[in-house]
């Protein structure tokens, strides 16, 4: 059985990929600093989590890779002896980013609404009989409170964070940019960093890929420019939104 360890696995979004690789029968283990619910319905699951320092014993060299969330320092121990023993480490960002290039991947991106756009792109996508995996920033009742849903088919949905330019490692088919706003300014320093670096995503991006971006929003003229990819747009003032959603608000439509 292939072996695999996540260092920082009570993350929302590496827990949601040792979920995954729990679901593809990989035997799973973890570490965090704390304990959470998301560790005791991962231990459920059948991972094997230690929680707190000084669990280096996990690190072993019939690993089949580790993988480690942004907020793991390079000086982390566990990493250190996965380095040491030569087993392969892999950012949380560079294993999804594989992974996109495996399934059709659909991508949400944006400053604000991500978790709610990819939630809702997915269950329409179950209701329509597409069957996607899912892999998303928060626990979705319909997942049974989880933030992973297996699917059966080729399609992959998931929520595809700027944080640290995580965005840059994914090759999504179609992606969606809601808004762009000031965030993250550690990792871009001003709101000029950020447009850039979203026009760096879709830069990324093949020739046959679709990025769906907000016509009202002020920097995607910015966002698109030199980009290769098929472009569309949404919230073009004619439009008059008016779907059946159970969700209140404007910005939902």
């Amino acid at each position: 059985m292939l072996k695999i360890h996540f260092i920082g696995i009570g993350g929302i979004g590496v827990s949601a990929l040792a979920r995954y690789y729990l679901s593809e029968g990989y035997s799973v283990s973890g570490s965090d600093l704390v304990a959470s619910d998301i560790l005791d319905e991962l231990k459920h699951s059948g991972a094997n989590i230690c929680v707190g320092n000084g669990h280096e014993g996990q690190i072993t060299d019939d690993l089949e890779a580790v993988v480690y969330s942004a907020a793991v320092p390079a000086d982390d121990p566990e990493l250190k002896k996965a380095n040491d023993l030569g087993v392969k480490t892999l950012s949380y960002a560079e294993v999804l980013g594989e992974l996109t290039q495996k399934y059709f991947t659909l991508a949400i991106s944006g400053t604000h609404g991500k978790s709610t756009t990819t939630s809702m792109l997915a269950l329409m996508m179950i209701e329509a009989g597409l069957d996607p995996t899912v892999i998303v920033g928060t626990k979705v009742a319909e997942f049974g409170n989880t933030n992973f849903r297996k699917g059966k088919s080729r399609y992959l949905v998931i929520e595809a964070d700027e944080y640290n330019r995580s965005f840059l490692q994914y090759r999504p088919q179609i992606t969606v940019i809601n808004n762009i706003d000031k965030d993250h300014l550690d990792t871009y320093g001003d709101i000029k960093g950020v447009v850039e670096g979203f026009n760096r995503y879709l830069k990324n991006l093949s020739r046959e890929a679709v990025a769906i971006l907000n016509a009202q929003d002020d920097y995607t003229e910015a966002v698109v420019a030199g980009v290769q990819c098929k472009l569309a747009f949404f919230n073009h003032e004619e439009a008059a939104p008016n779907w059946p959603l159970a969700l209140p608000g404007h910005f939902n439509q």
